[in-house]
């Protein structure tokens, strides 16, 4: 598995991957949710370790692995609730990452009430953004770099990628994984 894969609005995903998935936890809907092996162990380990920190703020999985119908029926339903405003937070099928396996969004359960979309400010969630390299993630969608990732802020999208030494390199320069590509392929030719 290329776990630096990039798919996004410029880079769709033209190929069906043969993932490994697993079951990393079910979603508010009672639904399971699946993520590529790697990524899904790491994820739950990142998971126990946050919400042992913050019992009553605790952070729980949303959406992973997402097949390509599963995409357009995620779209078909925001472009009737919001219009094409659906487009900044909805990707087509087949540019979503989520279709790799190594995405998750999650969610927060604060005092019991359930939090879809969390706003980046519950302290469960800031620990997340400071610590999720050491598990191999990063925050896909951070605030300010919109321009560049195509998608408004996401602080609930982690993106896994395989190194927890190259995802801290990554915060720490402050870089998406679009710049990440594009500086890396740079350095190729």
């Amino acid at each position: 598995m290329d776990y630096l894969i990039l798919v996004n609005k410029e880079n769709p995903l033209y190929t069906n991957l043969k993932l490994d998935l697993i079951k990393v936890g079910k979603n508010h809907d009672n639904e399971y949710v699946y993520m590529e092996k790697l990524a899904g162990l790491s994820l739950m380990r990142m998971l126990d370790d946050v919400n042992k920190l913050f019992p009553f703020e605790k952070v729980v999985v949303n959406s992973g692995y997402r097949s390509i119908s599963k995409q357009e029926e995620i779209l078909k339903y925001y472009l009737e609730k919001e219009g094409s405003k659906a487009y900044e937070r909805v990707a087509l099928p087949k540019t979503s990452e989520h279709h790799t396996g190594l995405a998750i969004d999650v969610s927060v359960i604060k005092n019991g009430i359930y939090i879809e979309d969390p706003t980046g400010i519950e302290e469960s969630l800031k620990w997340l953004y400071e610590n999720a390299y050491k598990y191999g993630f990063i925050l896909r969608y951070p605030l300010g770099k919109e321009s560049i990732c195509g998608y408004m802020y996401e602080p609930w999208h982690f993106r896994y990628i395989g190194f927890s030494k190259l995802a801290f390199e990554m915060k720490k320069n402050n870089l998406t994984l679009e710049e990440y590509v594009l500086e890396k392929n740079k350095s190729l030719q």
